[in-house]
């Protein structure tokens, strides 16, 4: 009995990117063929009937792979993939980290919504000839939860946690002077209780200085990998292979889960620099002002956008802003009222208008013929909760302040981030550099 409660906590927590032409062709094509294989998979796992409604959410495990981990990235609405520099880069595009000038260290917390946390980890160390490594962690924690059963819905006084945790090591090589590549191998583990999912994932990217009006392209996919499935002792179930034989032994057997991919995510972006830094326009030692665009299509989800600006002064004090597209979806749904005529008619539904969930002779139910009256088709949860309470969803914002002391560099980011009816979220990141 210990093992079908054990089995049943794990069932209701688990139902929750001349030569240097040639190079980026390289790189772009290995890109485009990794998309393609992507889609294949996705093919090959969720085969649909023609004409009937298919939904990607929910078909991926490791989703707080797809958070938006430091306060810069975040605070330009996530359109970071080309700006994206430094030890913070592995987690949008690993090419990023080419351009540490030392050694380089930064953490990041954030505060979720419904109790969540996340944390971020990167340290990055050049070794000469173009080159650098990455040493990456990411972790998510849900906090406590309380164990719920069939048998004790009100909770059975224990409590537990559901976490991801990836780490891995990153390498990137300036192979001109304008162009990086990177690649980050990692280990990746989801915990739900006691149960466990493990695999290993790949993320590749790309950033090219186009050499023309001060853009730069970057690229990157992110979590290529192997599938995985849960496995851990509530799977346990004790089994009796023949019930007509008295007396033979039971056996433990373990339920097999089903596999679930990762959360593949294609990044592409553009920098464009319109005042300071790589601009040919407004050239200015002490200001930059970078506009970002960004696209970033999930495995599970829709294509996604984002548009972002960074406005620097002297490297030191930085502003930020962002907007997100296409990350909301339409509402539609029908009305329906109820007839009542007091009458039994075949084929129609009935109500259990006393509320008891018996039928039996002493009880009155009244005859109710469901009716189709109206239909709502709303563009966004948003606007279905009223706009003028969400204005600002969708935005982000955030500052940074970027200080030499005694030939250590240290940062401080800050990002605020509005996601309507989830609510808003703070990020504070810290980093050095050596």
């Amino acid at each position: 009995m210990r093992t079908n409660n054990s089995y049943a906590q794990f069932a209701v927590i688990f139902s929750l990117h001349k030569k240097r032409l040639i190079t980026l062709n390289l790189v772009l094509t290995l890109m485009t063929s990794l998309g393609f294989a992507q889609d294949a998979r996705q093919d090959s796992l969720n085969a649909v009937l023609p004409g009937d409604d298919f939904s990607k959410v929910a078909t991926s495990i490791g989703q707080f792979l797809k958070l938006e981990y430091g306060a810069a990235g975040s605070a330009v609405g996530g359109a970071y993939t080309a700006l994206a520099h430094g030890a913070v880069a592995m987690a949008w595009n690993p090419a990023g980290i080419a351009f540490s000038d030392g050694p380089d260290l930064y953490v990041s917390s954030t505060n979720l919504y419904a109790g969540i946390s996340s944390n971020y980890l990167g340290l990055t160390l050049p070794v000469g000839g173009g080159n650098t490594l990455g040493i990456i962690a990411q972790y998510m924690s849900s906090g406590d939860m309380e164990v719920t059963t069939l048998d004790y819905p009100n909770g059975t006084g224990e409590n537990f946690q559901v976490s991801g945790l990836a780490i891995g090591l990153a390498f990137t090589r300036m192979l001109t002077d304008r162009l990086s590549v990177g690649v980050t191998g990692k280990m990746i583990r989801e915990t739900i209780y006691r149960e466990t999912a493990s695999t290993f994932a790949f993320d590749i990217g790309s950033n090219f200085d186009l050499g023309i009006y001060g853009m730069v392209l970057g690229m990157s996919i992110q979590n290529f990998g192997v599938g995985t499935r849960f496995d851990g002792p509530d799977l346990n179930q004790i089994v009796d292979i023949n019930d007509d034989i008295q007396g033979n032994p039971e056996l433990t057997s373990r339920l097999l889960t089903e596999e679930w991919p990762l959360p593949i995510v294609f990044r592409a972006g553009i920098r464009t620099d319109v005042i300071g830094g790589k601009s040919p326009w407004l050239p200015n030692p002490a200001h930059r002002l970078s506009i970002l665009v960004d696209a970033n299509d999930p495995f599970d989800a829709v294509l996604r956008g984002a548009l972002g600006f960074e406005y620097g002064w002297n490297e030191m004090f930085f502003l930020r802003g962002g907007y997100k597209f296409n990350y909301e979806w339409a509402i539609q749904y029908d009305i329906y009222t109820t007839e009542y005529n007091n009458e039994y008619d075949t084929g129609e539904d009935y109500f259990d208008q006393n509320g008891n969930g018996v039928w039996d002779d002493n009880e009155t139910f009244t005859d109710g013929l469901r009716v189709k009256t109206d239909e709502v088709n709303i563009g966004s949860w948003d606007s279905y909760y009223g706009s003028d309470k969400y204005s600002l969803r969708r935005f982000s914002m955030g500052m940074g302040i970027k200080y030499n002391l005694y030939g250590t560099k240290l940062l401080f980011d800050y990002s605020y981030s509005n996601y309507g009816i989830i609510g808003m979220v703070q990020q504070v990141s810290l980093g050095f550099g050596f």
